[in-house]
């Protein structure tokens, strides 16, 4: 029998082996040209990561940039409003870099490369458009040869800005203003003067009479309806003031029917204005007074003529602007009234006693005026019933459903309230005013 010899035993098992250790070597190849790739990908991701977290960062730089330079008082925007400016503006560009700069900061993880800033103003709106873009290094793609990369940022943002206006206001202190303000002022000017047999809940105001039932009213604390909105225009002009959103946004002139019955078919009495003053505004109106007359029945007590006031005021007012500068405001009048006019008139849409015309307010004009773009805020001082007035059962009573809505007619859509005996008139003006300023932006 032959033997295997032992050397045989040896080479057959290398044999063996020698497979295993060429699939190891080729799996450590493999590996090896592998993991380069594998690290370079691994790299790209933190590098595109880094670029990311910056490109983030870059945005917000851009959005405060588009906002932040359009702010209502900042110096370029604030003059361009003030001066009428259209097109580009210049010092609001310059703005916005420096406050992509600051908000960019110094950026440890990149930089920024380039940064562009538009800003316009058209049609009474700022549009500012800031473009940035930021290089990044690199910490592994730089093996391949990316030493950076580059991300941008962009952000466009409007502006609409507070806008200049004039308000015209037009406070009826005709003698029916004289009215108790509250039903139980009424009673108390009624108990009054039931004394002396007269029982009358209008205080005239009565010039050198010892019946002066005015004076009487502001001697014993009873306050009347003129009070009230006298008082109401008064704290609405300052609360104007105090809510403009730059110094001279808004200019204010007052108007009433008259300082005597002799004034009831001339021009409304200016008060004071326009100004933008509204210290001084305020208080001039703050001294308003109920329109004064010569005795009982003078003139036939025809006292309001209120489509001869508007008239007049539309010719002072004119046309409304666009607001974007002090000489181009845009125009508001206030009308505050009973809504009833007693003149002269025919023809006349209540019976006439003579020629004496006694109505629901003729809104004719307010139609003209709102037609050159003004708007017309009505506030209507309720016509409180009085049965235990003659004259007012008789000339007033008939029509009184009308004369709201005549007062509303008149006011431009929206801008119109009532406020009754024992209502209250600030707060239905402060509402109104809030109103014709927020949609006069609105429709801008």
């Amino acid at each position: 029998m032959e033997r295997h010899r032992p050397h045989d035993v040896v080479d057959a098992s290398a044999r063996r082996r020698a497979p295993r250790r060429a699939i190891a070597g080729s799996i450590s190849l493999i590996f090896a040209l592998a993991i380069v790739p594998l690290l370079l990908a691994v790299g790209a991701c933190v590098d595109y990561g880094i670029a990311l977290i910056v490109e983030m960062q870059l945005q917000t730089a851009a959005d405060s940039a588009s906002l932040g330079c359009l702010s209502q008082k900042a110096p370029a925007i604030v003059a361009a409003i003030a001066n009428g400016t259209t097109g580009e503006v210049t010092g609001a560009e310059t703005d916005a870099i420096a406050i992509a700069k600051g908000s960019f900061g110094t950026n440890a993880l990149g930089t920024l490369a380039t940064k562009t800033a538009t800003v316009t103003f058209v049609a009474n709106s700022f549009t500012a458009k800031v473009d940035l873009t930021a290089k990044v290094p690199t910490y592994f793609m730089g093996m391949i040869g990316v030493k950076s990369l580059t991300v941008g940022a962009s952000s466009t943002s409007t502006f609409k800005p507070a806008l200049y206006y004039r308000f015209y206001i037009l406070v009826d202190n005709s003698p029916s203003q004289g009215l108790g303000a509250t039903t139980t002022d009424i009673s108390k000017l009624e108990t009054a003067t039931s004394k002396v047999g007269e029982t009358c809940a209008f205080a005239c105001h009565i010039t050198g009479s010892t019946t002066d039932w005015y004076a009487y009213a502001k001697k014993n604390g009873i306050t009347l309806r003129i009070n009230s909105v006298v008082n109401a225009v008064t704290s609405m002009i300052t609360k104007a003031k105090n809510s403009q959103s730059f110094s001279g946004q808004y200019q204010m002139a007052v108007y009433t029917m008259g300082v005597t019955a002799d004034d009831a078919d001339k021009a409304p009495t200016l008060i004071y204005g326009p100004s933008s003053d509204l210290d001084t505004v305020a208080s001039k109106t703050s001294a308003i007074d109920l329109m004064t007359i010569a005795y009982q029945g003078y003139n036939n007590d025809q006292q309001t003529n209120l489509k001869k006031k508007l008239s007049e005021l539309k010719t002072t007012i004119g046309t409304s602007g666009s607001g974007v500068s002090s000489a181009d405001p845009i125009k508001i009048l206030f009308v505050i009234t009973d809504g009833v006019e007693d003149t002269q008139r025919t023809p006349c849409a209540e019976k006439l006693t003579g020629s004496r015309c006694q109505q629901e307010m003729d809104y004719s004009e307010c139609t003209k005026i709102k037609a050159n773009g003004v708007r017309v805020v009505g506030l209507y001082t309720t016509y409180q019933r009085v049965p235990n007035n003659s004259w007012y059962m008789s000339y007033v009573d008939p029509y009184r459903s009308k004369i709201p809505l005549a007062v509303k007619a008149c006011a431009s859509d929206s801008l119109y309230l009532e406020v009754g005996p024992n209502d209250d008139v600030g707060a239905a003006l402060a509402t109104l005013f809030t109103s014709v300023v927020s949609m006069t932006h609105l429709s801008k």
